[in-house]
């Protein structure tokens, strides 16, 4: 009898070992479901402090830059092509010009207008012999000036289709390259200095329901462009509001004014 209780108190005892081999898996389990959990959620954090601190410094410095550089050149900026301007207008805009030419200036630089029939024949991009001589005036004014220059053809909405303008998008940017191919060739100014554009009717400066307006839309504009740091917008916001549910904004349908 003693033999069989000593045997049934060793039987008992065994479920403790095994019991405890379970509680130190499962604490084990434990342990690394928690390393690792925690080694994710560092890297989390390192990666987003990392792109924290490369990203917002950027944001907030291009910021503070952009308004201190408007409000130091918000009132020059307008000065700065000033002299290009003066001289061409004492040049250009004279009482000896017989029309068809001017000088302004508008937010893109100084520009030079001139009217389609001081250049070209009505639907075509030959230079006439007589604005050839114009062009040799302009580059003696423009040729040591330091602007990029942008030449821009312009046509009226009146169709046209032809072998070699299949519509006035190439008539206009033809018009445009002549101009640019005879400062380059004939006066040796650098191509790198110059870039073409042909907007057809789609930039008029007046209304095409008449003879007189028509006749303003065909036009080619030298633009002596302002430098770019020059563009700042004084009231630039680089985090603009939203617009509305009615899409408002800017008119683009008025034509650009004198």
């Amino acid at each position: 009898m003693k033999k069989k209780k000593h045997e049934e108190h060793e039987n008992m005892e065994r479920w403790l070992v095994s019991y405890a081999d379970f509680i130190t898996l499962l604490f084990a389990f434990f342990v690394v479901m928690y390393s690792t959990s925690s080694v994710r959620e560092g890297k989390f954090r390192a990666v987003a402090d990392s792109l924290n601190s490369a990203f917002h410094p950027i944001i907030a410095h291009s910021a503070s830059n952009i308004r201190l550089s408007s409000k130091a050149s918000g009132s020059e900026m307008f000065d700065i092509g000033l002299p290009l301007y003066k001289k061409l207008t004492a040049n250009i805009n004279t009482e000896d010009n017989p029309g068809g030419m001017k000088v302004i200036r508008d937010n893109r630089g100084v520009v030079i207008r001139i009217s389609e029939s001081l250049a070209f024949e009505t639907g075509q991009s030959e230079l006439l012999p007589e604005f050839r001589e114009t062009l040799d005036h302009i580059a003696g004014l423009i040729i040591d000036a330091p602007n990029a220059i942008l030449v821009e053809g312009h046509t009226d909405n009146i169709p046209i289709k032809t072998p070699f303008y299949p519509s006035n998008w190439e008539l206009s940017a033809t018009r445009a390259t002549q101009i640019v191919r005879y400062f380059t060739t004939q006066h040796g100014m650098t191509p790198d200095r110059f870039s073409v554009a042909g907007y057809a009717e789609f930039r008029p400066i007046a209304v095409n329901d008449t003879l007189e307006g028509r006749a303003k839309n065909r036009r080619v504009e030298i633009v002596l462009l302002n430098p770019p740091e020059e563009k700042a917008d004084p009231e630039f916001n680089p985090f603009p509001p939203p617009r509305g549910p009615d899409g408002s904004g800017a008119d683009m349908k008025n034509p650009r004014s004198d």
